[in-house]
């Protein structure tokens, strides 16, 4: 709690578009989508907001926002890596039934917040043959890809040393012949460089 209010001492002094610039950094934490609301030039606005968000006072303003924000919310980083889990690993059979008479919903009463938080969306339509219920999940794959990268589980790949080369080695069948002095024994030596009219040289690249 002790840094608040030194980070709050170096904030003093922004203006009024200054500050609203800062609110409006806290909605998406998008600098130049904050310029543009906060009231700058849209032309302008990339470079002001990238501008803004690095200036000391307006950097210890943003800070002191988000700290104040973390207190009121009581929102921690095991909270926010518990419900990337919930939909990371979420189940189908959670939700759902199926056999041969067909797909049945789970009643929402037998459901705990642990399955209800993986919906994103229940859209029910009307239907000659009856009521249409879709339930649709939050995407499982982005949920692990954002995990994964807080965990950091993401290895970084080795850049390849520069200047390497890399050969490509084709293996050559054996010829076909049944005995006696392989075709072509006894011929005089080829030149490398020689090739027939029409055919292209062969070359080994380095």
């Amino acid at each position: 709690m002790g840094l608040v209010p030194c980070i709050r001492d170096q904030a003093a002094g922004l203006t009024a578009r200054q500050e609203r610039f800062v609110q409006e950094y806290l909605v998406d934490l998008n600098a130049t989508r904050a310029a543009e609301r906060a009231g700058y030039s849209p032309k302008a606005a990339p470079s002001t907001g990238a501008r803004l968000k690095n200036q000391p006072r307006v950097k210890a303003r943003i800070e002191t926002a988000m700290a104040e924000r973390l207190e009121r919310t009581r929102i921690r980083q095991d909270r926010v890596v518990m419900e990337l889990a919930r939909l990371a690993f979420s189940d189908i059979c959670e939700f759902a039934d199926w056999d041969e008479g067909g797909v049945r919903i789970r009643d929402s009463a037998g459901m705990g917040p642990g399955q209800s938080a993986c919906i994103a969306e229940i859209v029910e339509t009307p239907g000659k043959d009856g009521r249409k219920l879709r339930v649709k999940l939050h995407g499982k794959t982005r949920a692990l890809e954002v995990l994964c990268r807080h965990l950091g589980l993401f290895e970084k790949v080795p850049r390849q040393a520069e200047g390497a080369v890399i050969r490509v080695v084709t293996r050559i069948p054996e010829p076909d012949w049944d005995g006696g002095e392989p075709p072509g024994a006894g011929a005089p030596p080829r030149d490398p460089g020689f090739a027939p009219s029409g055919a292209v040289p062969l070359r080994e690249d380095a």
